[in-house]
């Protein structure tokens, strides 16, 4: 490792992440492992870039130095943010799953038992395809998930990372409540979210914000299309800072006129499901015992409505087109994996009023010893304007 101290996290941070992925790979037998995923290759060295849509790949004997293969544009990357010092770049002319088999034999792991990330957007199979047959005395194993369940417990050097893009979440919801009124239209609204949460210091984030005025809040994942706010409608909003590829996310709701009953119900029953999860979460209780708690509330107390997704999502690092990491975990019905300290959730128990309004009172919560505390310091409130 080139012993650096400008990266994002201290080399003893990165010192141990490769080390935990290293035993990982002990226990599995293997002796190299090839990783392609953009949050894992960010997560055990630094290395990031929006251009991500060319094939990149770190690989990382199980001794010996880690080395890269990217595209001879991205490699620059590599050397200012990371520690690895052996990279190998391909032209844009270059075939570069060939290349990157090239370089495991040139490192001598030809022969070798070689983990990849099977599973992976970004090493489609004709890639492998091409890797394997021009490694013929490998054997290739399927090791994904070998580097997402290191993620999911987040070290203190994360949280605090973590805490920094809290406030410009913060700062981008508050700007967002600010700009709904009459008349505003939800480009008007996205605008001032993007322009505050970039201003507090927040990077580009994995997605957009959320921005959906009227019936339109009660679609899955509708953000702004120009479309203008009218007298007794909801706006609902979900914002996602980004500091150094670590996200926070936030939802709230806001409401032009005089609330009618429904929304007030589902105000009160989300309020209540909030609470009652993040009552429940501690270390040792099962992720789908926190989502049946949010499920009752909401079914219990607001049968015309509906909670259509699961109840969170582990949350960290990531890159387009999910700030989530609940491909790794989610709090959801058949996930019977303990809760640990210090693992990080977008805990977004909320209902969909049809037709009307998405009412979400959503936080990215940190797992304590003890319980659970939100990354937030903002009203958990259905605001009127």
């Amino acid at each position: 490792m080139r012993q650096r101290d400008d990266l994002v996290f201290s080399m003893a941070e990165y010192g141990r992440r490769l080390a935990s992925l290293r035993r990982s790979m002990a226990r599995r037998e293997l002796d190299a492992m090839i990783v392609t995923i953009p949050e894992n290759l960010c997560y055990l060295t630094g290395y990031q870039t929006p251009g991500y849509y060319w094939f990149q790949a770190l690989v990382v004997p199980l001794e010996g130095e880690p080395f890269f293969v990217t595209r001879r544009l991205e490699d620059s990357n590599v050397h200012v943010r990371t520690w690895v010092a052996l990279s190998f770049p391909y032209d844009d002319f270059e075939n570069p799953p060939l290349e990157l088999a090239k370089r495991i034999e040139e490192q001598e792991l030809g022969g070798s038992r070689i983990g990849y990330e099977r599973h992976s957007y970004f090493f489609r199979a004709s890639e492998q395809d091409i890797c394997k047959g021009n490694l013929p005395n490998a054997d290739f194993v399927d090791a994904y998930g070998i580097i997402e369940e290191l993620r999911l417990v987040k070290s203190a050097e994360e949280i605090e990372v973590m805490q920094r893009a809290a406030r410009t979440t913060e700062a981008g919801m508050q700007a967002g409540i600010d700009a709904v009124a009459l008349g505003a239209n939800e480009n008007d609204v996205a605008a001032e979210i993007q322009w505050a949460m970039t201003k507090a210091g927040s990077e580009y984030p994995a997605i957009a914000p959320f921005v959906a005025s009227g019936w339109r809040g009660s679609i899955g994942h509708a953000t702004w299309e120009g479309r203008r706010i009218e007298p007794n409608e909801a706006v609902f909003l979900e914002v996602g800072g980004c500091v150094a590829r670590y996200h926070t996310a936030m939802m709230r709701t806001v409401f032009v006129g005089d609330i009618p009953e429904v929304v007030s119900r589902a105000e009160a029953v989300v309020r209540e499901a909030m609470q009652a999860t993040m009552a429940a979460i501690k270390p040792g209780v099962p992720a789908q015992d926190v989502d049946r708690i949010a499920r009752k509330v909401i079914r219990d107390g607001a049968p015309d409505s509906a909670q259509a997704s699961r109840t969170g999502y582990s949350i960290g690092i990531a890159f387009a087109p999910d700030w989530g990491e609940g491909h790794i975990l989610s709090l959801l019905e058949g996930q019977e994996q303990p809760l640990e300290e210090n693992m990080t959730f977008h805990l977004l128990p909320w209902v969909q009023v049809p037709g009307m309004a998405g009412v979400g009172l959503s936080e990215t919560v940190r797992v304590t010893l003890e319980g659970c505390e939100s990354l937030f310091d903002f009203p958990r409130q259905v605001f009127v304007k």
